[in-house]
């Protein structure tokens, strides 16, 4: 099995590469080895992190149809909750998973046990909180 991977993916300014083309090359040569029909495996971390979020959202899901078949099994990871429903799409056999957090003081505490469907809470809010660029509205205190 062949294994791709998209991950830490950076621009090279001085060969004029952004991080989104940088990805765009990468999801490319994930998709023509797809061709051959070999088994592959594909590793995708925020998938197109690089680019404004509606762009992203269309970007993955066609790069993740045509990454879907029975000879490659494709993982991504992602914060647009817009890609789970991709796990309803017929043409695409997805499933989402993800990980739960606690909050112990300004502590997020991950317990690393993978859970079915998609997550629910937000936890960048609780950072911004701590950090002082989110201030908390009245009723809002405490929410993840």
């Amino acid at each position: 099995m062949k294994l791709f991977t998209s991950m830490r993916v950076e621009d090279d300014v001085s060969r004029g590469i952004s991080t989104f083309y940088a990805e765009l090359l990468r999801i490319r040569a994930m998709v023509a080895y797809q061709k051959e029909r070999k088994p592959m495996m594909a590793l995708i971390d925020e998938i197109f992190k690089g680019t404004n979020s509606a762009d992203r959202v269309v970007g993955a899901t066609a790069a993740v149809k045509r990454l879907s078949s029975a000879w490659c099994l494709t993982l991504v990871s992602t914060h647009d909750f817009e890609l789970c429903a991709l796990e309803s799409d017929p043409v695409i056999r997805a499933r989402n998973f993800h990980f739960e957090e606690s909050y112990q003081g300004d502590r997020i505490c991950f317990d690393y046990r993978i859970k079915d469907g998609r997550c629910r809470t937000a936890n960048a809010r609780h950072l911004l909180r701590l950090v002082g660029i989110l201030q908390d509205q009245p009723g809002q205190e405490g929410t993840g």
